[in-house]
């Protein structure tokens, strides 16, 4: 997985979650039950065309970009998951939960 430096982002990042709650030891990306842990660390997969559809300005502030950031291929890259930026673990959530009133079982956000 690539890593952009070039898209500057002055995140404050608090990621007590994921240092104070049990990891998936499996790091592969695929769809699977997970036991005694609350979220597994994963490499997002690749897109081969990625497109920008709609960005918020609201968030772009919040996230301290600008509009021509949004423009740049960096941006596309790390917010379409084909680039993770540098010191950041990706990972998807593990949570159980009801889907059209029956109890699901195990879900995952599939995010990474």
């Amino acid at each position: 997985m690539e890593n952009i430096t070039d898209l500057k982002l002055d995140l404050n990042i608090k990621d007590k979650f994921n240092k104070e709650l049990p990891a998936d030891p499996n790091k592969n990306n695929s769809r699977r039950q997970v036991t005694e842990s609350c979220f597994s660390y994963v490499q997002p997969k690749k897109t081969a065309d990625p497109k920008l559809l709609h960005v918020s300005k609201e968030m772009l502030g919040t996230l301290g970009l600008t509009e021509d950031s949004a423009k740049t291929e960096d941006f596309l890259n790390v917010f379409t998951g084909n680039a993770v930026l540098p010191n950041t673990n990706p990972y998807a959530m593990c949570y159980g939960g009801h889907q059209f009133g029956n109890w699901a079982g195990q879900l995952g956000d599939g995010r990474a």
